[in-house]
């Protein structure tokens, strides 16, 4: 099955938002907005976006946290006609931005552009990103740091080429720690490693918004294959948001993906070692290991994100700010959510414990041994 719109996940904000983290010259933190675009206006612009494009809005602003999120947009207008300077208005802005609790709802400020690129830079020369190796001759050991296409291109390949390998060898740690997210969705490849049943989607919800229906429309007139049923999937989901504007809209039916793999095929126990730094499209692997017989989650919490997704980029006023926020709610809603919370392993790994592939080996040589 190749990928399709349903199983692209955007970039993690939880990356971004690290990026105030960055030490910042004194020179571009004070550096003075312009009159055509006050802090004012931009605050006004990212009210207005949130509140009607964000997808957890309602979930978010409810009836118990409307007294708080009224008090702290008073307060934020208030404070905005005082911010005259670069720095102090994106402490404004994301103040708003962080009452949402979403890591896929923060401002990015063109002040952490040439920082941004020499973290790409770096990030793109790093060579631990993807690691594969045996351990001995039970176990595989294999790393995905992070969840760009580049880094997913290399695992695919990394599968390719040591398919004997894996059809002979009964145990796989695939090591996912730190891993935020990225750009890529879970490979053909990847998939096929866990299977063992097909792995269901959730259908999404959408917020109806003008951005929202000019972005499909665009879409739509960009594709060529008419004749594709995400095609008219697609074209169904225009229509309603059409009729229903400010509302959550349902994309159609749950989605699965099946392949023909003997769920007997080794490796026959894949171990997902996950932690807090997990997120985005790597808890979407996450959830996709949750449906497989194969797959053990082995540490903590994952970082607690995806229940929202499909970020969009917005400029405020003259792009000295832009405002992320995504429009999509993710269909496990309707039976879980992890916001803020996480996926939580099967098997936790006690803190303190240093050596977690280590742990892993043990905790299978204990079952295997005892048949628990």
């Amino acid at each position: 099955m190749k990928s399709v719109r349903f199983f692209k996940i955007c970039i993690l904000g939880l990356l971004v938002r690290m990026s105030p983290a960055i030490a910042q010259s004194d020179n571009a933190q004070s550096k003075l907005l312009t009159a055509q675009c006050g802090c004012e206006e931009m605050l006004e612009q990212a009210i207005d976006k949130v509140s009607r494009i964000y997808a957890g809005f309602d979930d978010k602003v409810t009836e118990q946290t409307r007294p708080a999120y009224d008090k702290l947009v008073k307060d934020l207008r208030y404070r905005a006609p005082g911010a005259k300077t670069e720095g102090e208005c994106l402490k404004i802005l994301q103040d708003y931005t962080g009452f949402f609790k979403d890591s896929h709802v923060f401002m990015i400020w063109q002040g952490w552009k040439n920082d941004g690129t020499a973290a790409r830079k770096a990030n793109a020369s790093r060579t631990d990103l993807v690691q594969f190796k045996r351990l001995n001759a039970d176990f595989l050991y294999l790393k995905l740091g992070v969840f760009n296409q580049q880094e997913v291109n290399q695992i695919d390949s990394i599968l390719l080429a040591n398919k004997a390998l894996l059809a002979s060898t009964p145990y796989l740690i695939f090591d996912l720690r730190g891993n935020g997210g990225g750009n890529a969705g879970t490979s053909d490849e990847m998939a096929k490693l866990i299977y063992t049943n097909p792995i269901v989607y959730p259908s999404w919800d959408y917020r109806s918004s003008s951005e929202y229906i000019s972005s499909m429309e665009k879409e739509l007139k960009s594709q060529k294959d008419t004749t594709n049923p995400y095609y008219g999937r697609a074209q169904r989901l225009l229509r309603a948001v059409k009729e229903n504007p400010g509302k959550l809209v349902n994309d159609g039916e749950d989605l699965q993906r099946a392949y023909n793999i003997d769920p007997k095929a080794y490796p026959q126990h894949i171990a997902f070692l996950m932690d807090k730094g997990c997120g985005s499209a790597t808890e979407f692997f996450i959830y996709e290991g949750k449906q497989s017989k194969k797959v053990t989650l082995f540490g903590t919490n994952s970082h607690g994100v995806m229940d929202y997704g499909s970020d969009q980029n917005f400029d405020l006023c003259d792009g000295t700010f832009n405002l992320a926020v995504p429009w999509g709610r993710n269909g496990w809603v309707r039976e879980f959510r992890i916001d803020n919370v996480g996926f939580a392993p099967h098997v936790r790994i006690p803190v303190g414990e240093v050596d977690w592939v280590a742990f892993v080996q043990r905790c299978y040589a204990k079952r295997d041994s005892t048949g628990k």
